[in-house]
């Protein structure tokens, strides 16, 4: 008798494994101090109501104004409990529930932030919608402050990936990774099912022992693709133009923010004010 293999959802699964997932894919001690420099252009001193997409707890820990309030909303009930700092009333709390329909009055919010988001949604209709949705929350002067995950131009083939791995030349397995879930990417309205990946990734069949020695890879690392396998979920990643177009209907760029670490061109935070119609065009 066969026993049936029981494949966990990917957003479980990435709970259960979160804090071994490092940067690009998780925000970088540079990155948050961009989302500082945000916070901090604000009327000094000035209390403030703070949306953030997901659960990122980087984040969340961040240091706000007297009397400021901090919501996340993630649809991902695994994540919010294994990820998620605590709820600290008078100051933040985690709501589950679907960012398109975000439980929140209109015009309530000062600031959103979000960290990856914008990529857990197709493109472009998802993303139009949600940044509808956002814009829905956000006050006529609120700021927006999302560091978004964008392609380059020139795709990369998955084994050029694979040649600049076994010269050495990539840091991590997470900047591994990150390059070929981007180079797997036939089209952004189609996205790139993270299963794909894994499989890519098996089917090469590398030597860990070899990779660790190599590379310098820490195994550990090299274990997250696991999260990937059997699952279907799709990540987006447009380029820089194509996340403007859309943007662009709902927001006016205010600065556009680069990291300098590795591939920190394709993780850019912008700095976003709402456009004063309101409305999409």
């Amino acid at each position: 008798m066969s026993i049936p293999v029981v494949v966990q959802p990917y957003w479980k699964s990435l709970a259960t494994a979160y804090m071994d997932v490092g940067p690009p894919l998780r925000p970088s001690s540079e990155d948050i101090s961009f989302l500082k420099q945000v916070l901090t252009s604000l009327p000094r001193g000035s209390a403030f109501h703070a949306l953030l997409l997901g659960v990122t707890p980087e984040i969340a820990r961040l240091p706000l104004p007297e009397g400021s309030f901090l919501t996340a909303v993630d649809t991902s009930e695994p994540m919010a409990q294994a990820v998620w700092p605590g709820d600290v009333p008078g100051r933040r709390q985690v709501v589950c529930s679907d960012w398109l329909a975000l439980p929140l009055h209109d015009r309530c919010c000062d600031v959103v932030i979000a960290d990856g988001s914008l990529n857990c949604v197709p493109f472009p209709n998802g993303l139009r919608a949600l940044a509808a949705s956002v814009r829905r929350a956000m006050r006529d002067d609120g700021i927006l402050a999302v560091r978004c995950f964008v392609r380059p131009a020139s795709p990369e083939r998955p084994e050029d990936i694979f040649a600049d791995m076994l010269r050495g030349t990539i840091p991590s397995f997470h900047h591994c990774k990150f390059r070929l879930l981007m180079a797997m990417q036939k089209s952004t309205e189609q996205g790139v099912q993270v299963g794909e990946t894994h499989r890519l990734w098996t089917n090469q069949n590398f030597d860990r022992t070899l990779l660790a020695f190599g590379p310098g890879w820490d195994a550990r690392d090299i274990d997250t693709i696991e999260l990937y396998r059997n699952k279907n979920t799709v990540h987006s990643f447009p380029t820089l133009a194509e996340l403007r177009s859309v943007l662009a209907d709902f927001f006016d760029e205010v600065s556009l923010l680069i990291p300098s670490y590795n591939l920190g061109e394709r993780c850019p935070t912008l700095v976003l004010r709402p456009r004063d119609s309101g409305d999409s065009v």
